[in-house]
């Protein structure tokens, strides 16, 4: 392996650390969620990025009412399905409107980690310049 291919792949591993370190802050500090345990439990079996489809539960009262798969109807499960796949856990979610829950907290917890993020990243740059670096 070259200098270069050694640099990415240093790269690719700080970049794996840290992904992994922030989602184990944001689950720890939503302890109590469906997502953030969800979370928790992804990253202790290490699941592999195969996503498993589930049928929604809207889906399921869609057919017990005997309402056809209209355009409409094949849209919103195709977005609660996009939604079981994005959070975490949200597969094994089955009511709509827990998911929409879930979903809600998950995007504010999301918003909070940017926040910190991006005063980490200032925090840095500020020092780096105070220590004479670019």
């Amino acid at each position: 392996m070259d200098t270069d291919g050694k640099a990415d792949a240093g790269l690719l591993e700080r970049s794996r650390r840290i992904k992994t370190a922030a989602e184990l802050g944001l689950a720890r500090s939503s302890r109590g969620r469906h997502w953030s345990r969800a979370l928790l439990l992804r990253r202790r079996l290490l699941i592999s990025k195969e996503e498993t489809t589930t049928t929604t539960r809207a889906a399921v009262e869609v057919e017990k009412l005997g309402v056809e798969d209209e355009p409409e109807e094949k849209m919103l499960q195709a977005r609660v399905r996009t939604l079981q796949r994005l959070v975490p856990g949200g597969e094994e979610i089955m009511e709509a409107e827990r998911l929409f829950e879930e979903t809600a907290d998950y995007i504010e917890a999301l918003q909070e980690q940017v926040s910190a993020m991006r005063a980490l990243a200032c925090l840095l740059h500020g020092f780096q310049r105070t220590r004479g670096g670019s």
